[in-house]
């Protein structure tokens, strides 16, 4: 089956003409044909919201033009900073940053200027590819410096990602690191964005990855993942319904298992994979779990590549006691935990997704995502792929079963997503996959659900199993030795 995704909440970018450039009387053609061009001068204002958008330079990919100047100011809510994140950049090399450069400001600092390095690979990168704004705001110059050789060559700007941070406070000083500073202790140890430092004060779970460490004879803040905050954004799917190929980074949590064939799962904290209990004892009694393989994937879309990077151990598996494997039309319980021989390492590619805390993201009516890499169109998928499904009325749900004439139970313990009269996206190979939905309250992507059972992969609904009810098992379990 292939998988879905929910409603984002996509930032709003507002752009305004500089009153200084002479092109205001041909302001609205120029917008349509590309102002970059035609105006050696602009400046934009981007909103910075929780999830990362795009910010490139002047027609990025394609080399950019000899002459140009570009400003962007990017602000963020009241109380939250602008974090400004380098994927790729390759300006023309200048001695000192004479020539071609990229300059960030922010009010009270000084500025802070990268251009291209000589003899550098992977893009001419700055030495800090992140930045976060000591206040609510910033400001990006872009600088193409004339030549008097061809206006034309094949450096090709910068992209970046965008997006607003918590701006918290400790002893009076931020934890934002402002462009002209060093990355502070916390983010060097913690390596952010993929993890953060937790206070001294909160006991946290070891299954979740803290640790200490001393240097100069002090403490090291204890680090936990971040979870449910992909840095690579999920474009909309154009289509309601439907499934769309995933680009590496959208769903970074989601695991590849093959046990009695293609499943699914998602990366709880670094060591935890959680999935469909059925996937690792099926409801066929032909199947016997007698020495059989447990193997899990991550990283990547492709399956091919993820065969490459290799398996992940696993040290322990752990089913929920109310899942029963001979009652077959019985799903209840569907749930397990698969805990890693080695904790993974976190980054672009592997994050972790969020439990659910509140009954509030289970709305009949409130859109979400699953990805999987089940069958498509009757054929496996070799590559990652999402579908945007909405969670239905549990009365729509039980009618239909009811119709149909089924004996599946549908206990509280599950929800249902899809529509009657749309074609159910998810299907075999899916199983253990979760369905996200983008908690507002919390700004991330929260695991409400996991692809457990449905009837064939037609028109119809999708049932899943209800995470919620289970998150005191699994931080129980996962706190647990053994």
């Amino acid at each position: 089956m292939s998988s879905s995704r929910g409603l984002v909440p996509w930032g709003t970018h507002l752009c305004r003409i500089s009153p200084s450039t002479s092109c205001l009387g041909k302001m609205y053609w120029l917008f349509l044909w590309g102002i970059f061009q035609a105006c050696p001068t602009q400046t934009s204002v981007f909103l910075a919201q929780w999830l990362p958008q795009q910010l490139t330079s002047p027609g990025y990919p394609e080399p950019y033009l000899k002459g140009q100047e570009s400003h962007t100011d990017i602000k963020a809510p009241e109380g939250f900073a602008v974090r400004l994140v380098f994927q790729d950049f390759d300006l023309e090399p200048s001695p000192d940053c004479e020539g071609d450069s990229v300059t960030i400001s922010v009010s009270r600092m000084e500025p802070t200027r990268l251009c291209g390095q000589q003899g550098s690979s992977l893009g001419n990168p700055p030495d800090n590819r992140e930045f976060v704004s000591s206040e609510r705001s910033l400001r990006l110059t872009f600088q193409a410096h004339s030549s008097s050789n061809n206006k034309t060559h094949l450096y090709k700007g910068f992209l970046a990602l965008y997006q607003a941070v918590a701006l918290t406070q400790a002893s009076g000083d931020s934890e934002a690191v402002t462009p002209a500073a060093d990355h502070s202790r916390i983010q060097k140890h913690c390596q952010h964005p993929y993890y953060e430092a937790e206070p001294a004060e909160t006991l946290s779970s070891p299954a979740l990855g803290t640790w200490k460490d001393k240097q100069d004879g002090e403490e090291v803040p204890q680090c936990v993942p971040v979870c449910g905050r992909p840095v690579i954004p999920i474009v909309p799917n154009s289509k309601t319904f439907g499934s769309s190929r995933a680009k590496r980074g959208n769903f970074p949590w989601q695991a590849f298992t093959s046990i009695y064939g293609r499943g699914g799962g998602a990366l709880l904290g670094d060591r935890w994979i959680l999935t469909a209990a059925h996937t690792i004892y099926p409801k066929d009694s032909i199947y016997l779990r007698k020495n059989q393989s447990v193997e899990v994937f991550l990283g990547h879309t492709d399956v091919d590549e993820l065969l490459k990077l290799g398996n992940h151990a696993v040290r322990r598996i752990v089913v929920h006691p109310d899942y029963q494997q001979h009652e077959s039309h019985n799903f209840n319980g569907d749930i397990a935990l698969l805990e890693l021989q080695h904790r993974v390492p976190l980054g672009p590619s592997i994050l972790p997704v969020c439990l659910p805390n509140n009954k509030t993201l289970y709305q009949s009516g409130l859109w979400g995502y699953v990805s999987g890499f089940g069958v498509e169109m009757g054929w496996l998928t070799t590559e990652l792929r999402y579908s945007r499904l909405p969670i239905a009325p549990r009365e729509a749900c039980e009618d239909w079963l009811r119709e149909k004439q089924r004996t599946e139970v549908f206990s509280d313990n599950m929800f249902c997503v899809g529509n009657e009269m749309q074609m159910n996206s998810v299907c075999q190979g899916d199983s253990g996959s979760v369905y996200v939905v983008w908690d507002d309250y919390a700004h991330r992507w929260v695991a409400t659900g996991i692809v457990s059972w449905g009837i064939g992969c037609g028109k119809g609904y999708g049932f899943y199993t209800k995470v919620l009810n289970y998150v005191d098992w699994i931080k129980r379990v996962m706190d647990s030795k053994d």
